[in-house]
């Protein structure tokens, strides 16, 4: 009975390794990300009615850097746009921030930027028999940065204009905060050297000139004991 029950209990409370032991039994096949189109992205209404159309970036993870640059100074230099907007999801959303910064120093450009999630399926293919495959749906943060050479409306949220800095990246703290920050008092620089006169550390003994005339004291009471003394031996 003690046997039995013992592995009843084994059957309903499985280990906690369990399922990594399952995944085992199966191997990453790939990753098909959501393909968006020009009409998926989040710049309803920003860009200037006579642009029909605008260059389109996408950046990933292994992008050169130097390479997409290279390509779209051409492309506005030569006339064929006037916008652009970079797109990159993942390992490739530091590097898109990289690239408008970049172009920036070369072209004076209106610029808005947007968030979003992008969806991805991971497919695992199993390697036993009677397994099925296994597909994970996944989102990842997305950014998306429009460019234009010719202004954009002011009414547009989030509007950089040529030259100018973008609070875009910046975390807004509560008043509370704010007000907390401003009370704390000045931290102490522990690195520089206290004031002389200053905590200064108290000597306690003789001073040299009170043990020199404590030693000439000792000395003149020891002269009449061995004046004394030769006296007697006489």
């Amino acid at each position: 009975m003690d046997e039995a029950r013992s592995r009843k209990a084994v059957i309903m409370i499985p280990d906690s390794g369990s399922r990594l032991a399952k995944m085992m039994h199966y191997r990453k096949a790939e990753n098909v990300e959501q393909e968006l189109s020009k009409n998926d992205l989040p710049f309803e209404n920003c860009l200037p009615k006579a642009h029909k159309d605008f260059l389109w970036m996408h950046v990933k993870g292994g992008t050169e850097v130097s390479n997409v640059i290279g390509y779209a100074q051409a492309a506005l230099d030569k006339g064929e746009y006037r916008s652009l907007v970079w797109s990159g999801s993942g390992g490739g959303v530091v590097k898109t921030i990289s690239c408008a910064e970049v172009l920036k120093r070369s072209h004076p450009l209106y610029q808005v930027t947007r968030m979003g999630y992008t969806s991805v399926e991971e497919h695992w293919k199993p390697q036993m028999d009677g397994l099925e495959e296994i597909v994970v749906n996944r989102k990842i943060p997305t950014l998306h940065i429009l460019m234009s050479l010719d202004e954009l409306d002011d009414s547009i949220a989030g509007l950089q204009k040529p030259n100018t800095t973008s609070d875009f990246w910046q975390h807004d703290e509560p008043p509370a905060n704010r007000q907390a920050a401003g009370n704390r008092p000045a931290p102490v620089n522990r690195s520089a050297p206290a004031a002389r006169g200053t905590n200064k550390r108290q000597r306690f003994g003789r001073s040299k000139p009170q043990q020199q005339q404590t030693q000439q004291n000792q000395q003149s009471q020891s002269k009449p004991a061995t004046e004394s003394g030769a006296s007697e031996h006489t």
